[in-house]
């Protein structure tokens, strides 16, 4: 375990990378992030995020990072030198986040905007559930009400014409937050975009994967596969997996590897052994949308 500064509690130093070393404070909670990182080490599952974004993009450059939980994505893009922008809706995570960048000091300052982000500006209930917050449609007493606003009134909020990259994991708001954008992908804007397309959130807003990855492929974005440790692939237009990250670039990327069919059908089977609903369901609902010739392009 790592040793805190002056003696704080619940604060800890991680290296995403060889030079990119930081403080972050995390309370204890059960979520193997902050495990990991309570143990003075950088998360697997961000780990994987952080190389695709140094692969595709030097610094500096400016990252924003919709979604930014207790910041691990976002403190890490700052030390290495990045322009960082966080986004979130949680006012307990941003306030963790706020509490992180006070011990150290980044090239660039980095902002820190507690709201959510969707299609349209208004105030919405969201339920805040540690790294998997979301907004939500129905009305619970155990939400709170956080604002809502667009891409790009984000935008102003920052005070940027546009981000070169975008980390984007809100929970299946990923729809709502591309719908909302038009009028700015309209004047030309194009991001390096890192989502998260998760079938099981996205459901909940009426979309899915192939929704999602259709929308952007209609603004002329190519698209990726993003492994657990960040190499990056050729996606397959039928994803069996819940959960995938994919990185959607306006320039194609060459001399990438395809995943046979063989391996799509391995995926699909272990999908459904799986004792998660949200993950059989998922496959059940790929199924249909290939009888219905819904598939994700190419």
């Amino acid at each position: 375990m790592s040793h805190s500064p002056n003696g704080l509690t619940d604060v800890f130093t991680v290296s995403a990378a060889p030079g990119v070393t930081f403080w972050i404070a995390v309370p204890d909670t059960d979520d193997p992030n902050v495990q990991t990182i309570r143990n003075g080490k950088y998360p697997p599952s961000l780990q994987g995020l952080f190389t695709a974004l140094t692969t595709t993009l030097s610094a500096p450059a400016r990252v924003l990072d919709l979604g930014g939980y207790l910041g691990g994505f976002g403190l890490a893009a700052a030390a290495a030198g990045y322009e960082v922008a966080i986004v979130e809706a949680n006012p307990r995570n941003a306030e963790w986040i706020r509490r992180s960048l006070a011990l150290n000091r980044f090239a660039y300052p980095v902002q820190v905007i507690e709201t959510a982000v969707g299609e349209v500006e208004r105030w919405v209930e969201f339920h805040a559930e540690g790294p998997y917050g979301h907004v939500q449609q129905e009305h619970s007493e155990a939400n709170i009400r956080v604002k809502q606003i667009t891409l790009p009134a984000l935008m102003q909020t920052i005070g940027w014409e546009a981000p070169s990259f975008v980390k984007m994991d809100v929970e299946g708001s990923e729809g709502g937050v591309l719908r909302g954008a038009r009028s700015w992908f309209a004047l030309g804007h194009r991001p390096t975009f890192l989502y998260e397309a998760n079938g099981h959130t996205l459901h909940w807003f009426g979309d899915s994967q192939v929704k999602l990855r259709t929308m952007l492929a209609s603004l002329g974005y190519h698209q990726y596969e993003v492994e657990p440790d960040g190499s990056i692939r050729v996606p397959t237009r039928l994803e069996p997996r819940v959960v995938v990250d994919y990185l959607a670039s306006a320039q194609p990327l060459s001399a990438l590897p395809h995943r046979s069919a063989w391996k799509v059908l391995r995926r699909t089977a272990a999908a459904l052994r799986r004792r998660s609903r949200p993950s059989r369901m998922h496959v059940l609902r790929m199924v249909v949308g290939v009888m219905k010739g819904h598939f994700g392009p190419r």
